[in-house]
């Protein structure tokens, strides 16, 4: 798995990369603790763990990473866009998030006090022994 201390790098580099657009209203992070996105966030959760999976190559291979990716919405709750944020050095795990994300349905509006017609999320999708884990 990947390191602890590894992974807070990982996560303090994109909260100060992001911090305007955080600040805007418009992003977030998925272990956000914005209320205004509880429920979305655990059924965009609950669907991608319906779906995503270790692909069996890199598991047999030990192939250990994590994808950061950043998720746009729209008010429908659909993604519209997905853009990788950085390669965990293995081919066969960015697919793999991107595939998941691919045949994720509607998660439901966003929320009716949220304004914006799309909203942004940054989702660390982390592979290590044989594990999957969504940050």
């Amino acid at each position: 798995m990947p390191s602890a201390s590894r992974m807070a790098k990982l996560e303090d580099n994109y909260r100060r990369r992001y911090a305007d657009e955080i600040a805007e209203g418009d992003t977030a992070f998925i272990n956000t603790d914005d209320i205004q996105f509880g429920s979305f966030l655990r059924r965009f959760e609950t669907s991608v763990y319906g779906v995503w999976r270790y692909p069996e190559a890199a598991a047999q291979r030990g192939i250990e990473g994590v994808t950061p990716v950043k998720i746009t919405f729209n008010r429908n709750g659909e993604i519209t866009k997905v853009q990788l944020l950085e390669s965990s050095g293995s081919r066969i795990l960015d697919d793999e998030v991107f595939r998941t994300l691919r045949l994720l349905g509607p998660m439901g509006s966003l929320p009716k006090n949220y304004t914006k017609d799309e909203f942004h999320l940054i989702a660390f999708f982390q592979y290590g022994g044989a594990r999957r884990r969504l940050r």
